[in-house]
């Protein structure tokens, strides 16, 4: 004999019919929205992180320039400083007693030395027009001065020479830096050399200071 048949199967709601139907109480109950309800649950996620704006290069402010070719002189003795006639080439005597510079269209001279001895100054400045390349220095009677940031006494003089031709210009000044070491600065100019070339001499005489 067959079986007998077996109890009726339970009828019963799925789970997703019962959360439909919470929904919906909850929809109808609270007086909300389906679509509410989805935008609260959204909202309580993480908000993508947003990459940080890459921080800006910090620009560099260009050192301050002095003009191309400017360079300190530097004298141990006496312990002083001066700027060499701007653009100016540098060339040092064989004996190492003269510092020259040139000025590139060669119009002009600039040159200097030390000495510690009493007369001396005359001596170098017997040598000068051979350091300086000029001839027929005619000088003028010297006279007190003052050279320099630090105004310096000085006897100064200047005068006439032959400079790539005639009508040439030359100054000097033996300077006394207030110790047993002096400086004698010295300089010629062509008839040709523009305004200029005295201006950036001028300069460098202005600029003379202790260290």
């Amino acid at each position: 004999m067959p079986p007998p048949p077996g109890p009726p199967p339970k009828s019963g709601m799925s789970g997703a019919m019962i959360a439909i139907i919470v929904v919906v109480a909850v929809v109808v109950l609270g007086g909300g929205c389906a679509t509410c309800l989805c935008v609260g649950v959204l909202s309580k996620k993480k908000p993508a992180a947003t990459a940080a704006p890459a921080p800006e290069k910090p620009t560099k402010t260009p050192a301050p320039s002095h003009g191309t070719g400017e360079r300190w002189i530097t004298v141990d003795r006496p312990y002083v400083k001066f700027h060499a006639p701007n653009g100016w080439a540098n060339e040092i005597t064989q004996d190492k007693e003269w510092d020259i510079s040139r000025s590139p269209a060669r119009d002009g001279v600039f040159a200097f030395t030390t000495f510690t001895q009493p007369g001396e100054s005359t001596i170098r400045l017997g040598k000068a027009d051979s350091v300086l390349g000029v001839t027929n220095i005619d000088w003028r009677t010297p006279r007190g001065g003052v050279v320099g940031r630090d105004k310096f006494d000085a006897r100064i003089a200047d005068g006439s020479c032959n400079f790539h031709g005639p009508g040439g210009y030359t100054w000097y000044a033996t300077v006394n830096t207030g110790t047993s070491d002096q400086i004698l600065i010295i300089y010629a100019l062509s008839a040709n050399a523009p305004p200029a070339r005295r201006a950036e001499v001028q300069a460098a005489l202005d600029s003379l200071q202790r260290r």
